[in-house]
């Protein structure tokens, strides 16, 4: 028979937590959510960033205005910009591609797959991209990398910044 082990309340607390990133729960034991994203620098932190792109980046700073948060990371000239909004109306995806890529010099357009939702990066000649991912459920997220390399070469950090943000909301 194992040793008994005495925990203190927030020791529990601590050890439902641990069970809970892990992904599993111990007999009996209530399962636990862990909160979602209250903004744009909760749903894609720094540690985030300097990760999928490999470089430091400074602090986010955060705006938030009704149904809409933006965080931008900065690193010399360069910019990961992070956008979540909730779209009360369904957007004519069309109509907005198509706009982009004539309001934007250089930019084109490929579709995203694999994001369980519509999405498209728009690449920005000698610039690098935005990848946009509308949801079902009317969450609309962009996140742009800029300024860090041609779209080819951060395509692969804008998607991971993405699944992070989407499994955050």
């Amino acid at each position: 028979m194992p040793p008994c082990i005495r925990l203190r309340n927030g020791e529990v607390f601590a050890l439902l937590l641990l069970f809970a990133a892990a992904g599993t729960s111990p007999a009996g034991a209530p399962r636990v959510t862990l909160p979602k994203a209250a903004g744009a620098c909760s749903a894609v932190t720094t540690l985030d960033v300097e990760r999928a792109l490999r470089r430091s980046v400074g602090r986010g700073q955060e705006e938030t205005h009704a149904a809409e948060s933006v965080c931008d990371y900065r690193a010399g000239t360069g910019l990961v910009s992070v956008t979540i909004q909730h779209l009360r109306q369904k957007l004519d995806l069309a109509a907005e591609i198509a706009s982009l890529t004539r309001n934007i010099e250089g930019a084109t357009v490929r579709m995203a797959e694999g994001l369980g939702a519509t999405a498209f990066y728009l690449d920005i000649e000698g610039a690098g991209t935005q990848l946009h991912v509308v949801r079902d459920d009317g969450e609309y997220v962009m996140l742009s990398v800029l300024g860090f390399g041609d779209a080819a070469q951060v395509s692969p950090a804008a998607e991971r910044l993405v699944r992070i943000a989407l499994g955050r909301l």
